[in-house]
């Protein structure tokens, strides 16, 4: 299933939210629930690396998953702490 994640990328010592769209696409997803899986055991084992995708700030930063739409732009599901 292809699928669009919304990552953000929270920079504590600045204060700052960045966010980035990328593109994830696996044959043994077929819901959202997969979907969930799949970003949990990533984030998990440091699979993704959205902070490289966004502007460079020095610092510790945090990364969450926020939006997920699928292939046609529709969103699936979305964090109920987003504010965007």
């Amino acid at each position: 299933m292809k699928f669009t994640v919304k990552w953000e990328v929270e920079f504590y010592d600045h204060d700052k939210k960045l966010y980035c769209d990328i593109d994830e696409d696996d044959d043994n997803i077929n819901n959202v629930d997969d979907i969930h899986d799949f970003l949990e055991k990533g984030v998990c084992e440091n699979k993704f690396s959205p902070e490289d995708q966004v502007e460079y700030l020095d610092g510790d930063f945090n990364i969450e998953y926020v939006v997920i739409y699928n292939e046609k732009g529709v969103i699936l599901w979305t964090d109920k702490d987003y504010e965007g």
